[in-house]
């Protein structure tokens, strides 16, 4: 992972297959040029436009975006196709000093960083996040198979009828299904419920997804603890082991 300026880059269409020039923004840093944001989640910056056939779509790139005061300071790096768990920091000795006090996460698609971006902006844990989707993802199992969406996507939090809530988007095979509503609380019990997992290391800059939690679920550090599922999960429990 390099901290480069802005650069030229070839991106073929996936539409006609021309081969064009696209200038690249590969760091974008929100606490210097905080207007740059908007232009991450929107999907701007990655916006590109076919100089042969017209076709527009979003160019994948290695991407930083750096947020030095949010959530104590956060780093998200998308490479897209990376299937590698964890990358290595490159940069001078005051960025790499810097970054060892810093949340650093690897990401692959726009999607995923611009919800790491969502999870950070709400104060929220990511790690307790991917178990909170996952306690969900069982529970709606448990009820309905065949209703169950395959991902569910941060979107936001906020206090309705007086109470906190949290909203994810469910897809299923990327198809979007709606909004899943759940409360603050059902957080809070994850926060507590997963605890052994929080002191886990995580080095470098990594993966923190449901392969995440569910790797560190099945390797034993929640084995004294007792998951008591809010969700009131039946079997084929991912989380609790129900």
């Amino acid at each position: 992972m390099n901290f480069e300026d802005d650069i030229e880059d070839a991106i073929i269409c996936p539409n006609c297959n021309h081969e064009q020039e696209l200038h690249v923004t590969p760091t974008v840093n929100v606490t210097l040029d905080p207007e740059m944001k908007e232009k991450v989640l929107s999907g701007e910056i990655f916006l590109f436009t076919c100089e042969n056939c017209g076709f527009s779509g979003f160019a994948g790139f290695p991407f930083i975006y750096e947020d030095k005061e949010t959530y104590g300071g956060f780093l998200i790096y998308m490479e897209p196709g990376c299937e590698d768990r964890e990358v290595g920091v490159d940069g001078d000795i005051a960025d790499q000093v810097l970054l060892q006090n810093m949340t650093m996460r690897l990401v692959t698609t726009i999607n995923e960083l611009k919800e790491k971006i969502f999870i950070f902006d709400a104060g929220l844990d990511d790690r307790v996040v991917e178990l909170f989707k996952m306690l969900a993802l069982s529970k709606m199992k448990a009820d309905d198979a065949s209703q169950i969406p395959d991902e569910l996507r941060f979107s936001k939090m906020e206090t309705v009828d007086g109470e906190e809530k949290i909203f994810f988007a469910a897809f299923s095979d990327e198809q979007y299904l709606g909004v899943l509503e759940l409360p603050y609380a059902l957080y809070q019990s994850c926060l507590i419920t997963g605890e052994p997992i929080w002191d886990s290391p995580i080095h470098e800059c990594g993966m923190v997804d449901q392969k995440w939690i569910l790797d560190r679920l099945q390797s034993g550090v929640t084995e004294n603890a007792d998951p008591e599922c809010d969700l009131d999960c039946s079997v084929d429990c991912d989380c609790c082991g129900k």
